[in-house]
């Protein structure tokens, strides 16, 4: 597994910022896919999307569950653009959503500088019956200030297992030869 090494994370920041505003048009995940998780996790009240850019995600989880608060973070100024979406680093914590969220979902962690700060973020943001759902395609992987996270999908199942138990994986319309894993929290 490699990270790509910026200068600090102003540095960080600022190329995530240039990366989303070039690729601000680009729709990377697939309802098909997050049909799939909606059927896998059946009812959802509270869902949050990691990384969306321009948040094609949360419409998608809102065609399947219309009454859930839905909610997207992009690290990018453009956030306020796109409805349902806030400006936000995924790997922060906010208190607020400690514990709430039935559906975790990224497509975006090849942009994580801290993989394991990510993950222990993420679920700690799931409800007691929460699931995470982190897409993630190896061929994507390649370690430059653009997408810093460069890791095989064994790497990254490996890393997964430390905080996660793998209830099964999602492989039906997955860009690039990539996978959903499905993750219920494992706070051993």
């Amino acid at each position: 597994m490699k990270i790509y090494k910026y200068k600090d994370y102003n540095h960080y920041k600022e190329s995530q910022t240039r990366t989303n505003k070039e690729k601000l048009g680009w729709v990377y995940a697939r309802e098909i896919v997050i049909q799939d998780i909606c059927n896998d996790k059946k009812i959802a009240n509270n869902i949050i999307c990691h990384g969306t850019r321009n948040g094609a995600e949360q419409k998608y989880f809102k065609n399947f569950f219309p009454n859930a608060y839905v909610i997207g973070t992009e690290i990018s100024d453009t956030a306020s653009s796109f409805p349902m979406t806030v400006e936000h680093d995924f790997m922060i914590q906010k208190e607020e959503w400690i514990k709430k969220f039935d559906i975790v979902y990224s497509n975006a962690f090849d942009h994580s500088i801290d993989p394991k700060t990510t993950l222990i973020v993420w679920r700690d943001q799931l409800a007691d019956t929460g699931r995470m759902y982190l897409e993630y395609a190896e061929s994507q992987s390649i370690c430059n200030d653009a997408d810093p996270l460069d890791a095989s999908k064994r790497e990254i199942k490996e890393l997964i297992e430390k905080y996660f138990t793998i209830v099964g994986e999602i492989v039906n319309g997955v860009k690039h030869g990539g996978v959903v894993f499905i993750c219920e929290a494992n706070y051993d």
